[in-house]
């Protein structure tokens, strides 16, 4: 790894961002110059005119021009556009440094010194607004939280050098020199807001949200929008600002009265300005992101105001004891240089980061109104109350830090309140806009057994079996044209069916079609007893089983006391997790069972998510999951957000780590760093051979068996006769080419596992003759086709013991048009073609699909297929169909994505014709 590699890693920028961070820190670099250069001229010259009582003048001064400032840049941000608002924005801080020039070369009155430090604060605004307004739609939040403090770094350097520089400034003459340095830094930051521009779309697009349940008062949105996050944020700034202008000031009076002469004045505050900037770097770029990665948002919120509010009391405790001018001049050095260090280095990159969830337009209008309104209206309430006190010599030494107490409280009130409403945004940034139109799965999979999906099934009245007992309705509903009514039947009888259900549930010998189905309804009978029938299922070791389990629970809210349990879960499915991760790492990338286990970590995720489900807010984290599967960038970093202030970190990362595209030997050492284990782990080929169906898919165990090189061990022969008495024909196949293996090449070994499991060589004697086309064949062959082409082989697996192999002599009608379809069709050798009337309308070779719209819906066919000379095919028949749907669901996404794309290309066709 480079030196680059290594520091780019320490401070959390990832590859791929290196350019941008680079642009951004630059720019902020030059902004930082010329901004510090106004605020040392500014300084320099209010210093020498009684600071006491224009400090506050000048703070009431800025306040007013700030405001005007900000209501002109919202004003052309909304009509202009963000990329050429911030061109503006430097070109006019270029005008101001002239201006200021201007005013230190003829004035050198009290008057002047407001008026330059007057035009300090609005440069600093403006080029605050623009920089940060790019920034927030250039990065999302995710990104926010891990490089605003890296980007924001780049003044820290330049202000150090303009503290330095203050420190060595001894004439006015000087000061016109800096101003002129000032000036080619805004030049310079021109050039490099120009080069990011070309780099990155800086425009702020709208995205259609649904409404907010809980928006700000009528009354309060001409001021803070309809976002209550705003409005907490918005206020806390404001207090914020005025604590921060009353300890400035504090701080620079003290500094005048201990040192009357002007050079002393300029090097002790260019000497504690250096260690504040400095300082804040050295926090922002090392400590900043690892501080809200481990202390979180919600305290990290809190610790400015917490601090501040010690400095008071420590403030009240010298004011008692009555301190000497040395102790209190240390206390407000100390405090001035902490404040500073807080604020830049750890709260300014996270308030920014707290209004990346809302949408790009409300962002930037929310940025502008905290920084452009009430940060000036806490800097001019603060000056007001500075100017009211110095006119009460009784009470000035004691009164400031009583407001500033004040406010302290209210900043920490209103930032108590935010981490709610942050979660709050983030949750609506991810919410569906319109929430009532979209069935769950699982209302799907009960629609399906119920009899609303799928094909016509015979009329059954739920009545005619009120009087059969459970387990007879439970026989029932094995069979597809009795299920529907004996779904209801065991509903109707609620309570009295719940043991019944609880039985098949717990027993091994139960197929899992028959489970799944038995879950889902106990997931329907709101009884503490079958919510304790799904917890007693989902602690089973079948995998497949604590799936259904999960997905019945959907229906229960969680219970605190059974927190434990789902814990307990949590980490069993992080074990395993690390050891398939364990076992990529011992595989080529392109392996297909590094592809097979790949797709068992999704599954370990899916699970991980309905886990979650029962430990905290249900619609959090169903929102979060739905937003990681999203492919916009942005919906992602909000439910990476909410995850990360939702469950325990050490969770987060890991299921963080599952998540990303990253190497698996990457995505392991975080499983290392989190959990302990206590004993080493079996190879991951051996492992998914002898825990079979119960923990991985068929075609996962199929490719494991052909790798697998058994021990003479018992478990070993005990799993092999698993795989092979097994209901999968893709694992039969395979365990049984594994056990002819051993038999022709490893006979010691072959005998050893004989005498273990004599049935060994009754199984593999009785195993029949193998189909002309293989299970793996099959899957191949869905694999190939452009309607399953996206959908793993472990999911295809599932759709071959349903495929029936057809065959068809040379021009022979599979179906007329007007037949009623209900099978679709996939070639595997010969050709078909389509025909209407006369007319061919197309032909289809081996790979290729036809009728499947008879997949979803039994509707008269619209063509006739005729074969055009002997024909094998595959026919899939939609009530098998709908079984599988019923099972895994991902199937029906290929489908209705392709039929989409089809859709949409005879539109177009349609559209160009016309």
């Amino acid at each position: 790894m480079t030196l680059l590699a290594r520091w780019q890693q320490l401070l959390g920028i990832r590859a791929g961002e290196g350019r941008t961070v680079g642009l951004f820190f630059l720019h902020n670099f030059l902004l930082g110059i010329g901004t510090i250069l106004v605020y040392v001229s500014a300084n320099v010259i209010l210093l020498e005119n009684h600071p006491e009582q224009n400090l506050p003048l000048a703070y009431l001064a800025a306040a007013a021009a700030m405001l005007v400032a900000g209501q002109i840049y919202r004003h052309y941000e909304h009509h202009l556009g963000l990329q050429r608002v911030a061109v503006r924005v430097l070109l006019a801080s270029i005008v101001l440094t002239g201006v200021l020039a201007a005013l230190v070369t003829w004035g050198h009155s009290a008057a002047a010194a407001v008026a330059i430090m007057t035009g300090y604060r609005v440069i600093y605004l403006l080029t605050n607004l623009e920089f940060w307004g790019v920034s927030a739609v250039v990065f999302d939040v995710r990104q926010g939280r891990r490089l605003f403090g890296v980007i924001s770094s780049g003044d820290m350097p330049a202000k150090a050098m303009g503290a330095v520089l203050a420190i060595l400034i001894h004439h006015h003459s000087d000061l016109l020199w800096l101003l002129l340095t000032a000036f080619g830094a805004y030049l310079a930051a021109l050039l490099v807001l120009r080069s990011t521009g070309r780099a990155h779309s800086v425009e702020v697009r709208e995205a259609a949200r649904a409404t907010r349940q809980q928006p700000v008062a009528a009354a309060l949105q001409r001021w803070f929008g309809s976002s209550r996050l705003v409005l907490t944020m918005c206020l806390s700034m404001l207090a914020i600002a005025a604590v921060t202008t009353g300890i400035e000031y504090s701080f620079f009076v003290n500094v005048k009265h201990k040192f009357h002469d002007q050079a002393m004045v300029m090097r002790y505050v260019g000497t504690v300005l250096v260690a504040a900037y400095l300082l804040a770097l050295l926090f922002k770029l090392l400590f900043s992101r690892a501080a809200t990665d481990q202390v979180g948002v919600r305290r990290m919120l809190v610790l400015l105001p917490g601090v501040l509010a010690a400095a008071m009391l420590l403030a009240a405790r010298l004011w008692f004891v009555q301190a000497d001018d040395e102790t209190l001049l240390l206390y407000f050095c100390g405090v001035f240089v902490t404040l500073e260090v807080l604020r830049r280095a750890l709260f300014d990159p996270l308030f920014l980061t707290l209004f990346q969830p809302l949408s790009p337009p409300e962002r930037l209008q929310a940025h502008t109104l905290a920084k452009g309104v009430y940060e000036p209206l806490g800097l001019g309430l603060g000056g007001l109350l500075l100017l009211a006190v110095h006119q009460l010599p009784d009470v000035s030494a004691w009164a400031p830090f009583v407001w500033m107490s004040g406010f302290v409280l209210l900043a920490w009130y209103f930032l108590h309140r935010t981490h709610a409403h942050y979660l709050a945004e983030l949750q609506h940034a991810l919410s569906r806009r319109f929430s009532g139109t979209t069935e769950t799965a699982s209302s799907l999979r009960w629609a399906d057994m119920a009899g609303s999906g799928g094909s016509a099934a015979p009329d059954f009245n739920p009545t005619d079996f009120a009087p059969v007992a459970p387990g007879q309705l439970i026989e029932a509903l094995r069979d597809k044209a009795t299920r529907p009514a004996a779904a209801q039947a065991l509903l109707q009888q609620g309570p009295e069916a719940v043991p019944a259900l609880a039985q098949v549930l717990d027993s091994p010998e139960a197929d899992d079609a028959l489970v799944r189905r038995v879950a889902l309804l106990c997931g329907r009978l709101p009884l503490p007893a079958s919510r304790q029938a799904l917890i007693a299922l989902a602690w089973q070791p079948h995998l497949f089983r604590r799936e259904a389990a999960l997905r019945a629970l959907r229906s229960f809210a969680p219970q605190a006391a059974e927190a434990p349990v789902f814990e307990a879960l949590v980490q069993e499915e992080l074990q395993l997790a690390r050891h398939l991760l364990t076992g990529l790492t011992e595989l080529a990338p392109d392996e297909p069972l590094a592809r097979s286990l790949e797709y068992e970590l999704t599954r370990v995720q899916q699970r991980l998510f309905s886990l979650l489900a029962q430990l905290y807010p249900p619609q959090l984290i169903a929102d979060a999951q739905r937003g990681v599967a999203q492919a916009a960038r942005e919906r992602q970093a909000n439910a990476l957000e909410i995850l990360d202030n939702l469950i325990p970190r050490p969770v987060y990362q890991a299921l963080q780590a599952l998540l990303e595209v990253a190497p698996a030997p990457e995505r392991l050492r975080t499983f290392e760093r989190l959990l302990t284990y206590d004993e080493p782990l079996a190879g991951i080929v051996a492992t998914v051979a002898r825990r079979g169906e119960a923990a991985f898919t068929d075609w996962t165990i199929a490719q494991a068996l052909q790798q697998w090189q058994p021990t003479a061990a018992l478990a070993d022969a005990a799993a092999l006769l698993a795989r092979l008495g097994s209901p999968s024909p893709l694992v039969r196949e395979a365990a049984l080419a594994l056990a002819r293996r051993l038999q022709q090449q490893e006979r010691g070994l072959y005998q050893q596992l004989l005498t273990h499991q004599p049935t060994l060589d009754v199984l593999m004697s009785h195993s029949g003759p193998q189909p002309r086309i293989s299970a793996a064949e099959r899957v191949a062959l869905l694999k190939h086709t452009a309607l399953f082409a996206a959908t793993p082989e472990n999911v295809l697996s599932s759709i071959v013991p349903i495929m029936k192999e057809v065959s068809f002599p040379a021009g022979e009608q599979i179906f007329a048009k007007g037949d009623l379809g209900i099978s679709l069709f996939i070639v595997h050798q010969g050709e078909v073609g389509i025909f209407s009337g006369a007319q061919q309308l197309a032909t289809f070779g081996p790979g290729d699909f036809f009728g499947e719209l008879a997949l979803l819906d039994a509707e008269p066919r619209s063509a006739s297929a005729i074969t055009q000379g002997p024909v094998t095919a595959f026919r899939l028949d939609q009530d098998d169909f709908y079984d599988v749907m019923e099972e895994r669901p991902e199937v029906l996404r290929n489908i209705l994505r392709v039929l989409c794309q089809r859709l949409r290309r005879q539109n177009e066709k349609s559209v160009a014709a016309g």
